[in-house]
Order: C-alpha cells, then structure tokens, then sequence
C-alpha cells in the first residue's frame, strides 16, 4: 500500500461514483459521487444522502457534510495494486473503493441542502 497524495485520488474520483467497502470485512460504508473536485453526495449503507464540501489540509483528503457541520472527516489516500484506499489516521480504519462508475448515487431521500 502506497501513500498518494489526495490531489491524485481526486484525479480519479472526481465526476464519477465510487463505492466504498470495510477491510478486510467487505462491509458497505456507503457510496460517494464526487460531483466535482470539491462537491461529493455521501450515500451511506442505510440509503440516506448528505452534500459534502472536499477539501485538501495537511496531506489528508477532507470532507465536510451537510447533516454534520461540525465535524471533519479527513482521511489519508493510498493505493495498492488493486486500486484506492482511504485510511483514516485516528483509528486506522480502511475502506476500500470497490467500484468506480459514472452512474449518479441513487439517494433513498433528497439532501439536506
């Protein structure tokens, strides 16, 4: 597994949908269209939506949602040859992105915003 920096996953995840996974369990976290390089819609397992704002600080990939505004959700960027990983570095917690498509996020409910 490779540190990359947060501008590269975004190279590869912005205008499209990617679907995020639990290592090593597989479990569904939830699936992320990133609407541009600093705009996603989170959908997560349970089917609900928020708008999030990306950010770049400190060599993490940030996001900042709609439903939660208070927190920041940052997370460092890896790859490995079977694709990208998030790793977030308070608890060391691993998601994999699964798929990547340019099929818009199916949100059970509208967005907050």
């Amino acid at each position: 597994m490779e540190l990359i920096a947060p501008e590269q996953f975004l190279d590869k995840a912005a205008g499209r949908t990617l679907t995020f996974r639990m290592e090593p369990s597989g479990q569904l976290v939830g699936v992320e269209q990133f609407l541009s390089r600093v705009l996603s819609v989170w959908t997560r397992a349970d089917g609900t939506c928020t708008y999030g704002v990306i950010t770049v600080r400190d060599g993490q990939l940030c996001f900042v949602y709609d439903d939660d505004p208070d927190v920041s959700h940052c997370w460092y960027t890896f790859i490995d040859d079977n694709g990208l990983l998030v790793g977030m570095p308070s608890d060391m917690e691993v998601q994999r992105v699964t798929k990547i498509t340019e099929t818009p996020v199916g949100c059970r409910d509208v967005p907050l915003s």
